[in-house]
């Protein structure tokens, strides 16, 4: 059996990849490359 030490940090690892993982699936979905309207100041058609 895992010391209550172990399964504490366990705990907190998957806490911490979990936040943020909307944010982290926009931006793998979406990506975070600027529109070319953005970058170039183009009127989108």
């Amino acid at each position: 059996m895992a010391s209550k030490t172990r399964a504490t940090e366990l705990k907190r690892l998957r806490r911490d990849a979990r936040g943020g993982a909307k944010r982290k699936a926009k931006n793998r979905n979406a990506g975070t490359t600027p529109t070319k309207a953005k970058l170039f100041g183009d009127k989108e058609e």
